[in-house]
């Protein structure tokens, strides 16, 4: 899964949230249920099919089998996307691109030792073209609370 998702500001606020963003990253790879998340994140199976029908919901998840075990009808969900793109108000194009990442603080500094060499090898490209506009590109890197 490498392709972004665009989203609105309503759904950048639903994926604010820790548990929501563990719940995507897990989701990533794998179809899982509710309760099988729960078990791999060491929470409860209410907490996280109450997430998880928030992110369903608001279109960050999708349904992909149910299938029947005894009497319950066992939901097993995928997420979408990890990484998303903040689309304008006149839902023409992405305003923004960002993800959520779980990191330590060494992966932090590797990431964006990465980064400021991207923007340096994109920044020390000189041309003259006319065709070509300016963007001006930034980024946040922010602990989620």
């Amino acid at each position: 899964m490498t392709n972004s998702l665009s989203i609105s500001a309503d759904q950048q606020k639903l994926i604010a949230n820790a548990t929501r963003i563990q719940i995507i990253h897990l989701l990533k790879d794998e179809e899982l249920t509710a309760k099988e998340v729960a078990d791999k994140l060491g929470k409860t199976a209410g907490t996280v099919h109450y997430h998880i029908q928030l992110l369903f919901n608001g279109g960050i998840l999708e349904l992909v089998k149910e299938q029947r075990k005894g009497g319950i009808i066992e939901k097993y969900y995928r997420s979408k996307s990890t990484r998303f793109e903040l689309i304008d108000e006149d839902n023409t194009k992405p305003s923004s691109i960002s993800t959520n990442l779980l990191l330590d603080d060494e992966e932090k500094k590797q990431f964006l030792l990465e980064l400021e060499q991207l923007f340096v090898r994109w920044e020390s490209q000189v041309t003259n073209d006319s065709t070509k506009k300016e963007y001006k590109v930034y980024c946040t890197f922010q602990e989620n609370a």
